[in-house]
C-alpha cells in the first residue's frame, strides 16, 4: 500500500519547499493548511514549531512530533567578482557539493546558482584527486553576478540556500529527493493526525511539527515544555544498511521495503515501545529493530527530558544517504509508518500503565 493522491501531491508540495533549520515557516504554514479542517486548534509558537490538537480534554497528553527542518547554508561572504561563500546550517558533507546546484532565498525570490569546480583539463595529475572540497571555504557558488554590488542586488548576507534536488521517482515505490531528513516524519504525524480526526481516542494528541532539530533538538525542546506530554512518539529517519559498502555492523540490518524501523534502547520506555510492537502485530504491519545505545540525537530524546519527563518511543523511517542531495526511502514505508502511528495511538495504554510498578 503506498500514498493516497492528496497526500502524495502534499508531501511534494512540502518537499519542494525550502526548509532550512531557522526558515522552516512556509513548510509549517503548508502543512498548518493541511491540518486546520481535522483540529481543534492550529498555532505557531514563538520559534515557529507548528502545534495542532484533538480530543481536548482527554487526561492523558500525547505528543506526536517529527521536525521539518533540513540541512542547509547561509551566504557568509561575497567577494569583489560576486562569487559567494556558504557556511553550514545543519550537518553538511562538504565534499559531495562539487557540482552540485544551489538555490538560495534573495531580495525578491529564488536565486540560482552553482558550486563551482575546475575543469579536468585545467588539473595536475596530483590536484585530480582532490576536487572534493574539505571546507566549505574551499568552494565558491556562482550565482552569475559581475561583482559584489551586482551580487548584493540579488542576495544579502546571511540569506539560506539549500542544495538544488526535487523529487526524483526511482524503480518501484522508491523515490530520491533532497531533506526527507526529516520533512517525512513531520508529513506522517500529519497524515496520521489527519486520519485519527473523528475518531473515538483516550488521550488528548498534541501534534508537533518542529523546527531547528538539526541545530541542537531546539523547538521540540521549548514545545515539549509548554505541552507537558506525558507520553512522545518521534517520527524521524533512520540508517539504512542494505547498500554496498553497508554498515551493519553500526546500525544492523534494516532494509527499505521491509517496514518502519522501531527504536530499542534506555531512552525509550519499555511499554509504549512493546504497544507500538503489539500494535504491528495485530495491523499486520511488518517492522525493523535498530538499537541505540544513547538516543540522545533526536527529539524523543528532547520530550524525555522535560519537566517531570514523558514515555518516548521513536519510529524511524528508513533512509538510504542520509543528509546528502539523494536521500532515498520506500513510499510504501512511510504509508506503513503512517499506519502504525495512527494504530498505536487509537488504542495507547493509560499514562499509569506507561510507568514503572512496585513489587
Amino acid at each position: 500500500m503506498i500514498l493516497d493522491t492528496p497526500a502524495l501531491e502534499l508531501l511534494q508540495r512540502l518537499l519542494a519547499t525550502p526548509t532550512p533549520s531557522g526558515w522552516e515557516a512556509n513548510g509549517l504554514r503548508l502543512l498548518a493548511a493541511a491540518l486546520q479542517p481535522h483540529a481543534a486548534s492550529v498555532s505557531l509558537d514563538l520559534h515557529g514549531n507548528l502545534h495542532a490538537v484533538l480530543n481536548p480534554g482527554a487526561p492523558m497528553r500525547v505528543m506526536i512530533e517529527g521536525h521539518c527542518d533540513e540541512i542547509g547554508f547561509m551566504v557568509q561572504y561575497i567577494d569583489d567578482k560576486g562569487f559567494l561563500t556558504l557556511t553550514a546550517v545543519g550537518g553538511v558533507t562538504v565534499p559531495l557539493l562539487a557540482g552540485e546546484r544551489v538555490v538560495i532565498q534573495g531580495r525578491t525570490g529564488p536565486v540560482n546558482g552553482v558550486f563551482g569546480v575546475r575543469p579536468p583539463h585545467l588539473m595536475r595529475p596530483d590536484e585530480r584527486d582532490k576536487v572534493a572540497p574539505k571546507e566549505l571555504t574551499d568552494i565558491t557558488v556562482d550565482i552569475g553576478a559581475s561583482s559584489r554590488q551586482d551580487a548584493e542586488s540579488l542576495i544579502e548576507l546571511g540569506a539560506p540556500a539549500v542544495v538544488d534536488a526535487g523529487w526524483r521517482p526511482l524503480a518501484g515505490d522508491r523515490v530520491s529527493c533532497r531533506g526527507f531528513d526529516n520533512r517525512i516524519g513531520a508529513f506522517i504525524v500529519c497524515e496520521a493526525f489527519r486520519r485519527l480526526a473523528g475518531k473515538p481516542l483516550a488521550a488528548e494528541i498534541h501534534l508537533v511539527a518542529s523546527v531547528q532539530e538539526e541545530l541542537g533538538l531546539v523547538g521540540a525542546t521549548t514545545a515539549a515544555y509548554a505541552i507537558r506530554p506525558h507520553a512522545g512518539i518521534c517520527v524521524d529517519v533512520g540508517f539504512a544498511s542494505d547498500t554496498p559498502g553497508h554498515d551493519n555492523k553500526l546500525v544492523g540490518d534494516v532494509a527499505l521495503g521491509k517496514g518502519p524501523i522501531i527504536c530499542y534502547g534506555p531512552t525509550y520506555n519499555p511499554v509504549l515501545r512493546g504497544h507500538i510492537e503489539k500494535t504491528a502485530a495485530a495491523q499486520a504491519i511488518a517492522y525493523q529493530r535498530q538499537v541505540r545505545s544513547r538516543g540522545s540525537s533526536t527529539n524523543a530524546w528532547a520530550m524525555r527530558q522535560t519537566g517531570a519527563g514523558a514515555a518516548v518511543a521513536l519510529i524511524s523511517v528508513p533512509l538510504r544517504y542520509m543528509h546528502s542531495a539523494v536521500e532515498t526511502l520506500s513510499l510504501g514505508d512511510v504509508e506503513n509508518s503512517i499506519r502504525l502511528l495512527q494504530a498505536s495511538l487509537e488504542t495507547l495504554p493509560s499514562h499509569a500503565e506507561l510507568a514503572p510498578t512496585l513489587p
